[in-house]
This record gives C-alpha cells, sequence and structure tokens, in this order.
C-alpha cells in the first residue's frame, strides 16, 4: 500500500484551515436545522420517542429536587463543621492561656485575654 505524501499535506492543510472547518460546520448546522425528525419516523417511533422523552424530562427532574436536597444537607453540614472548629478553637485557646499561667493573672488580664481569644 503506497501513501501519497502530497495527498496527506493537502488533506491536513485542508484540515487545519480556519476558514473550511467554520464553512463545513455552518454547512452541517444548516443541515440539521433543516432535519425533523418527526417526519422521518414511523408512527410507532414516534410513539416510542415520545415515551423517552417523558422519561427524560422525569429523570432530570428527579435529578434537579435531588441536586437541591444535597445542596442543602452540605449547607448545613458546613454551617455545623464551622460551628464546631470555632467552638474547638475558642476552647484551645482558653487551655493555652491557662497552661500560660491565666489563672494568676489579675482579672483585667483575663479580660483582655479572652477579647484576644474571640478576635481569633
Amino acid at each position: 500500500m503506497k501513501t501519497d505524501l502530497n495527498f496527506l499535506k493537502k488533506e491536513l492543510s485542508r484540515l487545519t484551515d480556519l476558514k473550511y472547518l467554520k464553512k463545513e460546520l455552518s454547512r452541517i448546522a444548516g443541515e440539521v436545522k433543516k432535519f425533523d425528525v418527526h417526519i422521518n419516523l414511523t408512527p410507532a417511533a414516534r410513539q416510542r420517542l415520545d415515551i423517552l422523552e417523558k422519561r427524560f424530562h422525569e429523570v432530570l427532574a428527579t435529578l434537579q429536587h435531588l441536586q437541591k436536597q444535597v445542596d442543602s444537607n452540605l449547607d448545613s453540614f458546613l454551617k455545623m463543621v464551622r460551628s464546631k472548629r470555632k467552638a474547638t478553637a475558642k476552647r484551645s485557646s482558653r487551655n493555652a492561656a491557662q497552661k500560660a499561667g491565666a489563672k494568676a493573672a489579675p482579672k483585667a488580664a483575663k479580660k483582655t485575654a479572652r477579647k484576644a481569644a474571640k478576635k481569633t
């Protein structure tokens, strides 16, 4: 089997030509727009297509409902994680302050330490 390199070069340059590709794409799009599926189908095939479209829309509605549920559950989970993370951070900062000798500090110093812990 002999390959013609000139033919391959010509085909490759034609396929990489952007103007040619746009023209072919618009031609194919025009053909697809003109094609009417319902004219070319038998009545039995039309019925089956209608049934499939109905099933598709039902599945799509179910997926959208499930997506809303997942989003809602994820939002509540994230809120819970954030609140637990804040509580843990407060607890750890209090423990660190206590270990540093905050028990012996005067009341004014304790208030300052609490304000600093709240800000972080």
